[in-house]
């Protein structure tokens, strides 16, 4: 999961409730025009927030998983913490973890990855 995504999304907590709202619909056996629909809602939400801040989508996009696990792929102390500390954000928002770890996250990880704008 990408920690960044997530926390950044706690520090905008009245914008992640109307997303939480929206993705509640989100399911991955909808047709893919009603999936395209509530990621075009969530994107409609993130992208301002990026634009007024002046956040470019590649600085939340990745998580760079290396910095928090050892070479055996064991999640360190820090990192759990770190987990931790938003579960319990999430959980003080009323917000379904599950939501927000399986549904919430990578959309608006893929909304971050379509704004990139990659050399060519």
């Amino acid at each position: 999961m990408n920690l960044k995504v997530l926390k950044w999304l706690l520090a905008h907590q009245s914008q992640l409730l109307q997303i939480v709202d929206i993705a509640k619909g989100y399911s991955k056996t909808l047709p893919f025009i009603q999936q395209w629909e509530i990621a075009d809602k969530i994107a409609r939400i993130v992208i301002p927030i990026l634009e007024a801040e002046a956040t470019q989508p590649k600085a939340l996009s990745h998580d760079d998983i290396y910095d928090y696990f050892t070479d055996d792929t064991t999640v360190t102390p820090a990192r759990e913490v770190q987990i931790l500390q938003c579960g319990s954000e999430v959980q003080a928002l009323a917000i379904d973890w599950k939501l927000v770890a399986e549904t919430i996250v990578p959309l608006v990880v893929a909304i971050l990855r379509a704004l990139l704008r990659e050399d060519e």
